[in-house]
């Protein structure tokens, strides 16, 4: 007669969960007279709720990174957070490191084999620029290289760039010292004028 025995025992789930279930599972309070026999249910809830603020830390600030998306990125990125109890502020930015582009960039071209458009690259930094013209193998430029490009920049100085800052200081551990007369720490005053 029932062919799924799955849809039977549906049916006599569904029958149990519309008819037998709301009964035994009710909760509604039964106020009856039953002839002598008085019946009486009465449900008191009362909830009180006290919250106290002292002494409640203040939630943390949260400041996230900008996503770079890569492991292998020239960016680099910073944040920073406020939090009081009420608001808080985040903010982040990123920054482009342009030397890092500079080295994979020429990394690159010395893989694909072009070694003199790699150095080119690197050159663009005056201080690896001074540093190849100090060691007698001047940067590429136009086409031109060794002994033909040291000559183009002699006669177009315009090309080459302001030589690094070397600064050397004298008084570089002079300014505060220990004096045992006075026990305590006071400045030179030769190296204060510089």
């Amino acid at each position: 007669m029932w062919e799924n025995k799955y849809i039977v025992w549906a049916i006599l789930l569904l029958v149990f969960y519309i008819f037998i279930a709301p009964r035994a599972f009710g909760s509604e309070a039964n106020v009856g007279d039953f002839g002598t026999n008085q019946q009486a249910e009465t449900i008191t809830t009362t909830t009180e709720t006290t919250v106290n603020q002292e002494g409640m830390p203040v939630t943390t600030a949260v400041a996230p990174s900008t996503p770079t998306y890569q492991t292998d990125t020239c960016i680099v990125t910073s944040g920073a957070g406020m939090q009081t109890l009420q608001i808080g502020i985040s903010a982040s930015k990123m920054k482009v490191d342009q030397n890092c582009e500079r080295l994979k960039l020429s990394r690159q071209l010395e893989k694909l084999g072009l070694k003199v458009a790699a150095t080119s690259i690197l050159c663009q930094d005056a201080r690896v620029w001074w540093a190849m013209r100090n060691a007698q193998t001047p940067c590429p430029i136009k086409g031109l290289i060794g002994d033909e490009a040291l000559d183009f920049y002699k006669e177009n100085p315009s090309f080459v760039p302001d030589a690094p800052a070397v600064h050397k200081d004298d008084c570089e551990r002079k300014r505060l010292r220990y004096d045992s007369v006075k026990r305590k720490h006071v400045y030179d005053k030769q190296c204060n004028n510089k």
